[in-house]
């Protein structure tokens, strides 16, 4: 089973050390009861809303979210020169690297589903990514003389960690790890965690990474749409749910076209090209950060053993979906999640 992050020893100790000016921004918005806040951060768009009766109540509890969220990027980004993860990128393949508490966890995260999807989802992609451009926004279809030579760098065995010394190293130079399948679940759970502290209700919403704490205001369960992928604007359905992580990842949205084919940014760390067993996913979980790392392999895995993975995890479900054989959009889900799920024009199987 995944390890359980404790987020509030890491919130505790990562609100001393960033400040996001105690402020609301222009882009809130504030009700008697709801404050809404948006901002740009770990590269994509978030949102935070909070519900409450005290209006200062929800813009501190918002405050303290985003800052843990901020706290993440600065570990984690792989764009940040001062990150940790720059740091294990440039020194771990000549000597253990230690890191912070919060980052060797969410490394011992990823290994946990990279061991039992075998192989499927590997944080060792770094060079892959760049292979391909998707780091740098410069697409290129790599020629199978660069994917040979990228092949030794993407093995997620090779990361060696060190809990008692809580230090990462790698066997091989040139490896380099990328969190960005996992990074926002660990933000997101730690920012729902502020709001459970705090006895307060609302969401969080991380560029596909949700987490909802509490009960909607004026409704009994939170409410999840899922895009449909051929039709802008529009849904599959509808997911009703209590609470926890209802992740998604796709391969509609950050995508390029080369002579005529389409390369999707979710990378087979096994084949080293993107995959289309699947159209996108959606995992709900009590575990923000498992739920943002399955998406991936559970996508490049297909709706049979895909859903036969997330299932191995306790409480987690999967909704996949894929393309049927008249082009329409079909979905596969775990039945448990049947009762929760309102469609809209899918098949569901």
């Amino acid at each position: 089973m995944i390890r359980r992050i404790a987020a509030i020893v890491v919130v505790a100790t990562t609100l001393a050390a960033v400040l996001i000016g105690g402020r609301l921004d222009l882009h809130a918005q504030t009700t008697p009861l709801v404050t809404r806040v948006h901002r740009f951060l770990m590269g994509t768009s978030m949102t935070i809303e909070v519900s409450g009766v005290d209006p200062a109540a929800r813009a501190d509890a918002i405050e303290e979210a985003f800052a843990a969220m901020a706290e993440v990027d600065r570990l984690m980004s792989h764009y940040r020169s001062d990150s940790d993860i720059t740091r294990v990128n440039r020194e771990a393949a000549t000597h253990p690297v230690p890191v912070s508490p919060a980052v060797f966890s969410v490394l011992a995260a990823a290994e946990d589903v990279s061991r039992a999807s075998r192989g499927a989802f590997d944080v060792t992609v770094g060079p892959l990514m760049k292979l391909w451009g998707f780091f740098q926004k410069q697409p290129h279809v790599p020629s199978d003389a660069e994917l040979a030579a990228v092949r030794p760098l993407v093995n997620h065995t090779q990361v060696l960690l060190d809990a008692a010394a809580q230090t990462v190293r790698f066997t091989r130079p040139g490896m380099q790890v990328d969190l960005g399948g996992i990074a926002k679940g660990f933000a997101v759970e730690l920012a729902g965690g502020v709001l459970k502290r705090r006895g307060l209700s609302g969401f969080i919403d991380a560029g596909g990474n949700q987490y909802f704490v509490g009960t909607p205001v004026g409704k009994p369960r939170w409410q999840v749409g899922i895009e449909d992928p051929d039709h802008r604007g529009a849904l599959l359905g509808v997911l009703k749910v209590d609470g926890g992580a209802v992740s998604t990842s796709g391969g509609y949205h950050n995508f390029f076209e080369a002579n005529g084919v389409r390369y999707g940014h979710l990378l087979d760390p096994r084949t080293l090209r993107p995959s289309d067993r699947s159209i996108s996913v959606t995992i709900v979980s009590r575990d923000a950060t498992l739920a943002d790392a399955l998406t991936k392999p559970v996508f490049l895995l297909g709706p049979v053993e895909g859903l036969a993975l997330a299932e191995s995890f306790p409480g987690t479900r999967a909704l996949i979906a894929t393309r049927a054989a008249d082009g329409s959009v079909a979905l596969t889900m775990s039945a448990s999640l049947r009762a929760q799920f309102a469609p809209a024009a899918a098949t569901v199987h």
